[in-house]
């Protein structure tokens, strides 16, 4: 094992060297990620830094980890997803705007705030147990599943509020109001889920359960792990993650509309294919990952100190997340071979 942020080597018996190399073990493919994406990370701050010097301050910096403190939960949702194979779960920005909706309802009634943060995340974690027991019990196709879920949870809450409102006297607005190290304080919950999800998938017997399954299912079955207990949990701990950042989300915008969410949806993918995180399941290093969010949060300041349109920023997300599963597409190749 590379680091405690790396997915595990899979179990004895799923092939030694195939399973080294779908389980992402290869220490010179995380280091060619994470080089990779520094490098051009470096190299739009320099850009954007020769025709606006001012790019480099610390309203830049609190813009940027501003943005990743949402997108970077959110992507650790997403992750735990694809590492285990169940390709992508599209209904997470719902979800997200769905606890946060969850959470801001409990504090107007007059809720204390860590019951609001608890009442988030369970309301997250009930949204992947749904996903779960579809996907598993009906043996349907992620995708198509939380895809599905996730139109039904938008014309839910469509239909019971317009908008929401955070309290501005509550501790959890205060929190999101606030700095801690000259940073954000949204920022670290997304680090330290960032550190704890990379530690669970290294030293948890879920976590390699997860990888097992991700990267070779039937020689997981065939060494007794429950490939439907696994994946209904993955969906669970995903929408758990999911609350956390609904819950942050909530924190740090004094109202939001159902649709608050849809704008992760991109940013989230990307990061997700682009921090070398296969789709083919099996693989993934949550410390790329941070890098990835990072330089996509990144792209939008860029944007606006270039003087350009912040449509833009969509338009090279997209670009890059083309380029990302296309390299993954050639990856996949290549270990076939």
């Amino acid at each position: 094992m590379t680091t405690s942020l790396t997915t595990p080597a899979a179990p004895a018996g799923t092939g030694s060297r195939s399973g080294a190399r779908r389980s992402g073990l290869r220490p010179t493919g995380s280091a060619r990620d994470a080089l990779s994406i520094a490098g051009v990370w470096l190299l739009l701050i320099v850009a954007t830094t020769i025709v606006r010097p001012d790019f480099l301050s610390q309203q830049t910096l609190l813009a940027v980890t501003f943005t990743m403190s949402v997108s970077g939960i959110l992507a650790v949702a997403q992750s735990l997803v694809v590492i285990s194979g169940g390709l992508l779960d599209l209904s997470l920005p719902v979800a997200l705007s769905f606890s946060a909706w969850a959470t801001v309802t409990s504090l107007n009634l007059g809720a204390p705030s860590w019951l609001g943060v608890l009442i988030g995340i369970v309301t997250g974690a009930a949204w992947g147990s749904l996903n779960g027991m579809i996907v598993v019990l009906g043996k349907l196709n992620p995708i198509i599943v939380t895809l599905a879920t996730g139109f039904g949870g938008l014309a839910i809450m469509l239909i019971f509020f317009t908008s929401a409102q955070i309290p501005s006297t509550s501790d959890l607005r205060q929190f999101g109001l606030g700095r801690f190290l000259g940073l954000p304080n949204a920022f670290w919950p997304m680090v330290g889920i960032i550190v704890l999800a990379g530690l669970a998938l290294a030293y948890t017997r879920w976590g390699r359960h997860l990888v097992a399954v991700g990267g070779n299912p039937k020689a997981a079955a065939a060494r007794g792990i429950s490939l439907k207990r696994t994946r209904f949990f993955v969906f669970l701990g995903a929408g758990a993650v999911a609350g956390l950042a609904g819950v942050v989300f909530s924190s740090v915008n004094p109202s939001f509309t159902p649709n608050s969410g849809a704008g992760f949806q991109l940013i989230v993918i990307a990061a997700v294919i682009l921090a070398g995180i296969s789709l083919s399941g099996g693989k993934g290093n949550l410390l790329v990952l941070l890098l990835s969010v990072g330089f996509l949060a990144t792209i939008p300041a860029s944007i606006a100190f270039f003087g350009l349109a912040p449509a833009w920023a969509l338009v090279f997300q997209g670009a890059l997340l083309m380029l990302a599963v296309g390299i993954d597409g050639y990856r996949l190749l290549r270990s076939a071979r």
